[in-house]
């Protein structure tokens, strides 16, 4: 009879066995341009749970696991931060969402909130239903979405407060985004909502003509939205008007990059797409990939069908190569020109250019990110007299779906969009 001690190691041998197979060698990063920076483990236990999910921000890399745990790694060094056992172990978990100061998840129907520096559990809140996705931060508030259409907003400091909430037209299927000042959310019913981050007011909607296939990025003080109808569009972060639409000729698959003046888009063709951030014109195709990855200063990064990493150049989108191996997992990153290839089992492999020591960091680089003004009365349109097609008026709902909410016979009291005769 084998003992638990026997078991464990076993696993811990089995675990390091397949990271030391999936370590890319110097021998197959230096062909391709690059060089391997650091290489770290998450730690779980691999014959129960997975890493369910990554995000970065500036320079902390976060992993999520299907037990609950998140694991924090200086995304310049490897160093492990800390490990935090958040959630309960074999509960579905959505996040991590990170700012300066915090990071959240959602685990069934419970909402943590962490403090970034430290690991240590500040607080965590029991929602009314099961969450959409993951959560969103801005400064002062963690944003979370509900498939029902409803958003509910809590404050950082003062869980304790009554959050304040949106009931969307539409069903929600992905998290909110806060970026500066603003914060955007989608519904399946193709609209996208736009309101304060930092003092919660829903400020105008916007109406597409199918649903976004994933939240919105902002930069520019545009909104950046793929849509199921295979257009890239970008609105007016102010306004809410279309300032311009990219046609990709196919679903996109992903949140849109936006590095510095340009966006890189995934289609299910598959094909990668460069178009110019703040004008919307064409730089060029890609065929194959499947999801952007990084952009270095060289060369852009992106995943193919099989897993391949592979290398474009960034100015012309000409092929360069293909790192060897596949089935490859990557973290989205428009925020810096480190490559981080993952695996579901924990490992993390940081990559960057040859000679590219110092991290060059794109959202550093565009000041209305970080400090950009907070829109004033004057600059947005109240909501009774919301932009020109395709923003419609918050006043006038769409009569052809019923609220599945609201009691026959009954007020809609819980839509704060009904005005009433």
């Amino acid at each position: 009879r084998v003992s638990p001690l026997a078991c464990a190691m076993l696993v811990a041998w089995l675990a390091s066995l397949a990271a030391a197979e999936s370590l890319i060698s110097y021998d197959v990063a230096t062909p391709a341009g690059l060089e391997r920076a650091w290489f770290g483990q998450v730690q779980l236990d691999v014959s129960r749970h997975r890493v369910a999910s990554w995000k970065l921000h500036k320079d902390n890399l976060l992993a999520l696991t299907t037990g609950g745990a998140v694991h924090s790694f200086n995304a310049e060094t490897g160093e492990t931060l800390w490990v935090t056992q958040v959630g309960p172990l074999d509960q579905a978990a959505a996040g991590p969402a990170a700012n300066d100061q915090y990071v959240a998840l959602v685990s069934g129907a419970e909402l943590y909130v962490v403090d970034r520096i430290t690991g240590k559990l500040l607080w965590s809140r029991t929602l009314g239903s099961a969450p959409a996705a993951a959560p969103a931060l801005s400064e002062k508030y963690v944003y979370v979405s509900f498939y029902n259409g409803r958003v509910e907003a809590y404050r950082l400091d003062d869980h304790t407060t009554t959050p304040w909430y949106s009931q969307s037209i539409g069903r929600i299927f992905h998290s909110p985004t806060a970026s500066g000042q603003m914060v955007t959310w989608p519904t399946q019913r193709g609209y996208l909502y736009v309101g304060r981050a930092n003092d919660p007011r829903v400020l105008y909607r916007i109406e597409t003509s199918s649903p976004a296939t994933a939240p919105p990025s902002a930069l520019h003080q545009l909104l950046y939205v793929t849509s199921a109808d295979g257009h890239i569009y970008a609105f007016d972060e102010l306004s809410g008007n279309e300032v311009w639409r990219y046609s990709m000729g196919y679903v996109g698959t992903g949140r849109p990059a936006v590095v510095g003046d340009r966006l890189y888009a995934a289609s299910s063709e598959p094909m990668l797409h460069a178009v110019d951030a703040k004008t919307g014109e064409p730089l060029w195709t890609f065929p194959g990939i499947t999801q952007f990855v990084a952009q270095g200063l060289k060369h852009v990064y992106g995943l193919d069908d099989l897993g391949k990493l592979v290398i474009v150049d960034v100015e012309t989108g000409n092929y360069i190569d293909t790192l060897a191996g596949s089935n490859y997992q990557a973290v989205f990153n428009e925020q810096s020109d480190r490559v981080f290839l993952v695996t579901d089992r924990g490992l993390v492999q940081s990559l960057h250019e040859i000679g590219a020591v110092e991290p060059t960091m794109y959202r550093e680089l565009a000041p209305e990110v970080e400090g950009e003004a907070a829109p004033t009365d004057e600059a947005v349109p109240p909501v009774e007299q919301a932009p020109v097609a395709p923003t419609v008026p918050l006043g006038e709902e769409p009569t052809e779906e019923e609220n599945p909410f609201q009691e026959e016979g009954a007020e809609d009291i819980a839509n704060p969009f009904n005005f009433g005769e």
